[in-house]
């Protein structure tokens, strides 16, 4: 292999037009032909892609206190990196979907959405929390969740509206505050690699 040895340039980044890229490794300059970043673009890619974006965006939208980002920081201290890296992973494994749609009962006035979920982390602090709107439930079933995946819940609903159903983190919580949390519900998506794109465990129920 050639070397290239320059009085001149001790140190030369990134690409000279569509022909040269120079980098550095370990002290050393070297630089190799331009060649067109792979890109590649199947539906199992979005998928992935959709989903990461979504989990960003929601630890920008729910971690909007110091608090917060410090319960999650302190979770994650025993993994040696920080909250908002184990909000993204335990969010990238997790999935959970349910019915787009249910109706309630004419007789008992109760609709029952099934929802099913893979856990991302361990299933002794996971939890699925429902929210309508207005109000955070957990619908957990009294002897907690499985791990693997595409296990189910039944939760039964009253009244006819809108139902989200995240997987949560139950470790996760800043001193004083009372489970649920909005900041403890991590995704409510699931991936369709089919189609590349993500599914909101969402149900409207009439």
């Amino acid at each position: 292999m050639a070397k290239w040895i320059s009085p001149v340039f001790t140190d030369i980044r990134n690409q000279v037009g569509k022909s040269v890229v120079f980098s550095n490794w370990k002290g050393r300059t070297y630089f190799r032909q331009y060649a067109i970043p792979s890109n590649p673009r199947t539906n199992k890619q979005l998928a992935n892609r959709k989903q990461q974006a979504y989990l960003v965006k929601r630890w920008q939208e729910i971690i909007d206190t110091v608090d917060k980002k410090a319960a999650w920081n302190a979770l994650a201290l025993a993994d040696g990196i920080a909250g908002y890296n184990l909000f993204i992973k335990e969010g990238r494994k997790s999935l959970i979907s349910c019915p787009a749609t249910a109706t309630l009962d004419e007789t008992t006035g109760t609709a029952v959405i099934t929802v099913t979920y893979t856990l991302g982390f361990a299933a002794s602090a996971a939890k699925i929390y429902m929210f309508d709107g207005t109000n955070w439930s957990d619908v957990t079933p009294a002897e907690g969740l499985q791990a693997g995946a595409d296990n189910t819940i039944n939760v039964t609903v009253s009244a006819a509206g809108t139902y989200y159903f995240y997987i949560a983190d139950s470790r996760v919580i800043v001193e004083g505050d009372t489970p649920p949390q909005a900041y403890q519900a991590i995704t409510n998506v699931t991936r369709d690699e089919v189609n590349g794109d993500i599914v909101e465990a969402k149900c409207v129920v009439s």
